[in-house]
């Protein structure tokens, strides 16, 4: 466990906003996810290339890099509510919920934090137990792919970080996790969330396609336990598109 929390908190720094203290620790960070498991070469390779970017190029180069990539669009937000409910009015009950996670488990946030933020999420993760914190990470998955997708397309250095969060879920590379979840959707017979507005149509993996996250069940964040289990009793977070939310009632 203690190698799996240092691995998470260490990819929640690569993907937090880059800070004066970050660069003269970069080296620390290398040394620590050199032996990331389970990781490729090309995982640990593509990981050491965001740690060489990050420490040569100059920090405010770097700040506004990081703003560019991140905040200028839903399909690379940090914001892992962003990609399931949008601007509706869901999100803030699913913030609070998984707020009351966090404080169950001692996590305070700063003021300027919110509970869906990827690198507060990963923090989260690694004050769990083994188990718990890989089923918490494996609920995310699919997003983290697709956000990683997203970055690829964009050839951005930090798509190493997402990659590696998907593979500290236990699942296989972040690609194989959409081509599985694309041909899940090709295979069922009634429209899935992504192509319900296209009466059937396969669905769009278009970039502008991809901006629009779904899930088929509800998802909570670590679910609700029996009273053997240490993991906190939670609200189920249900992932639903946001196209197909009612919209807001004026009053």
């Amino acid at each position: 466990m203690q190698d799996l929390s240092r691995h998470l908190r260490a990819l929640a720094l690569l993907l937090d906003y880059p800070g004066e203290g970050l660069q003269p620790h970069l080296a620390e960070l290398d040394a620590l996810l050199r032996p990331l498991e389970p990781a490729t070469p090309q995982t640990r390779e593509s990981l050491q290339a965001l740690l060489a970017h990050m420490a040569e190029t100059d920090l405010m180069d770097l700040q506004a890099e990081f703003v560019d990539t991140f905040d200028r669009g839903r399909s690379t937000s940090l914001n892992l509510f962003e990609h399931v409910f949008g601007d509706s009015r869901d999100r803030g009950q699913a913030m609070v919920d998984l707020l009351s996670q966090y404080r169950e488990v001692g996590l305070d946030l700063q003021a300027r934090e919110l509970p869906d933020y990827l690198p507060v999420y990963l923090e989260y993760c690694s004050v769990l137990d083994t188990s718990a914190a890989r089923e918490a990470l494996e609920e995310v998955a699919l997003l983290v792919a697709h956000l990683t997708a997203a970055l690829d397309r964009r050839e951005s250095p930090w798509m190493a970080a997402t990659a590696a969060v998907c593979r500290l879920a236990g699942k296989a590379d972040w690609r194989d996790l959409i081509e599985h979840d694309a041909a899940q959707e090709m295979r069922s017979p009634t429209p899935g969330p992504r192509d319900v507005r296209k009466e059937g149509l396969p669905p769009d993996w278009t970039p502008a396609g991809l901006d629009a996250v779904w899930a088929e069940e509800p998802v909570d964040f670590l679910g609700a336990c029996n009273p053997q289990h240490t993991v906190p009793s939670v609200q189920t977070v249900q992932f639903i598109p946001r196209a197909t939310q009612p919209q807001s009632q004026g009053v």
